[in-house]
């Protein structure tokens, strides 16, 4: 999915960037106006990724203990936030889509928020979920929060759907519990459970979810 390209801040005489923003010493064209945003765009949207694969690096190369598979080390941790100015909290979630996310798997059309949403699925799931949003918008990719209650719902929300509806206010949500669900079983599946499990496995498993027909039974 990925296609790498790079990124360079704009080059003008007529620019000045700063850590505290953009500043115009000439007047600028609209045209040399208008240029300046597909490079802004990928600045904003590549400095998680960015951040967050110089963090994973730090952790392989540079960490006493050697790869740190959940989170950062504290000692690359105290070092990145001295030397970038950024809290430790934004540090964590930069490190930890870098981590679960992949070069390869990431989307130029899609934003770093969108490749946050998805990092806590199965790596199956990134995928089908990353191409479902670039795909879907057409034009646009889907909003975030499209892709965030599609997730939670287990397939592609139209945008009607993302409405609240009134009669719903005050009564539990079960598509959240039907989607762990879903994640859970995929994620059995890939490591092969269904196939390695043995008859009396399988069987207890089946005792456990005649809830589900119990449910769907009353239901009528």
């Amino acid at each position: 999915m990925n296609n790498s390209i790079a990124i360079s801040l704009p080059s003008s005489p007529k620019v000045e960037i700063s850590r505290l923003g953009l500043a115009m010493t000439q007047p600028l064209t609209f045209e040399e106006w208008r240029d300046m945003a597909p490079t802004l765009g990928q600045l904003v949207t590549g400095v998680g990724f960015v951040i967050g694969d110089w963090l994973v690096y730090g952790e392989t190369h540079f960490s006493e203990k050697g790869p740190i598979t959940r989170r950062v080390s504290t000692l690359i941790y105290d070092e990145a936030v001295n030397v970038t100015g950024l809290d430790r909290r934004t540090l964590h979630n930069y490190a930890y889509v870098a981590r679960r996310v992949p070069t390869a798997r990431r989307s130029l059309r899609l934003s770093w928020e969108h490749h946050r949403i998805v990092a806590k699925l199965p790596a199956l799931e990134q995928e089908h979920w990353l191409n479902l949003a670039e795909k879907a918008g057409k034009e646009r990719v889907i909003s975030t929060m499209r892709l965030r209650k599609s997730i939670n719902a287990g397939r592609l929300l139209t945008p009607e759907e993302l409405l609240p509806n009134p009669a719903d206010r005050g009564r539990s949500n079960h598509i959240p519990h039907l989607n762990r669900l879903r994640r859970w079983w995929l994620e059995m599946k890939q490591n092969a459970w269904h196939k390695r499990a043995t008859p009396e496995q399988k069987d207890a498993l089946k005792r456990d979810f005649r809830i589900i027909l119990q449910i769907m039974q009353e239901i009528g």
